[in-house]
């Protein structure tokens, strides 16, 4: 389909079983996974479609067959169970265009958060989240074990991120999975990318080139001088990444008490 040249385009990283949802996951996708009614990914589906963005690409990988959705192309990751999170972004690069959005696929956001990126004029704009901390004390007994640096200088560009802390005081926000690139920002995109491995960095112990995770490719993008501009919302959003994760916003659904961290029944706002 081809959608309003006007409105970016959007790619969803969908490639990925998400094992630690064990058997929520052992027959789809855990984008899947229903929340209030709705899979995951059509609520993502739905709040893009609110915002008139119509032309959404699905990069797939585990049980691809099951995310033929209405209104939207599939583009497989053929290596989807020894890769990560940018080889699937980088399988759609034919699509790039010149104005993109990149999301999780294990993410649900309200308009407001959408709202807020799309009104970003930067060229490279990352969702962040100040008020993280108490969903992540929601979501865990020790937040520190699951949350990621996050340092931002005067401008509000991100000058850290990814990174393992040992003082939740040093994180400043938390990236969401949600992102925009534009123009300048896919050409420096596309260049962190080619060079990954040229200069040694503490990831690469860890994790082959091929498993680099979206945040090792935006500390690239910073570590080259190019700026990365947060986007700060208050909430707004969920993240579905272990079972733990799923029960508890199933719970929180069916109870209400869900609007703690976001509100399903939030009206469309247009960017």
């Amino acid at each position: 389909m081809i959608g309003d040249r006007s409105r970016p385009r959007a790619i969803i990283l969908a490639a990925g079983r998400g094992s630690r949802l064990d058997a929520y996951t052992k027959d789809r996708p855990k984008c899947l996974a229903e929340l209030g009614g709705q899979t995951l990914i059509g609520r993502q589906i739905a709040t893009l479609g609110g915002a008139g963005i119509k032309d959404i690409v699905i990069a797939t990988g585990y049980r691809g067959e099951m995310l033929n959705l209405p209104g939207t192309r599939q583009i497989l990751n053929p290596h989807w169970e020894t890769t990560n999170m940018v080889e699937s972004l980088f399988c759609t690069a034919a699509e790039f265009g010149r104005d993109l959005i990149v999301s999780y696929s294990d993410i649900v956001y309200e308009p407001r958060v959408l709202a807020a990126l799309l009104n970003s004029p930067e060229e490279i704009s990352i969702v962040v989240d100040r008020n993280w901390r108490t969903y992540w004390e929601h979501r865990f007994e020790d937040p520190l074990s699951d949350a990621e640096s996050l340092r931002m200088d005067a401008r509000g560009c991100i000058t850290d991120v990814g990174n393992k802390v040992t003082d939740i005081d040093e994180i400043e926000a938390q990236y969401i999975g949600l992102m925009r690139f534009r123009n300048g920002g896919i050409d420096a995109l596309r260049a962190a990318r080619a060079g990954l491995g040229a200069v040694p960095r503490p990831w690469m112990e860890k994790r082959p080139l091929t498993g680099a995770y979206m945040t090792d490719l935006l500390m690239e993008v910073i570590l080259s001088g190019v700026a990365v501009h947060a986007v700060p919302v208050a909430g707004g959003w969920l993240e579905i990444d272990t079972a733990k994760d799923y029960e508890k916003a199933v719970a929180m659904m069916a109870d209400g008490s869900i609007t703690r961290f976001f509100d399903s029944d939030a009206e469309t706002v247009n960017g």
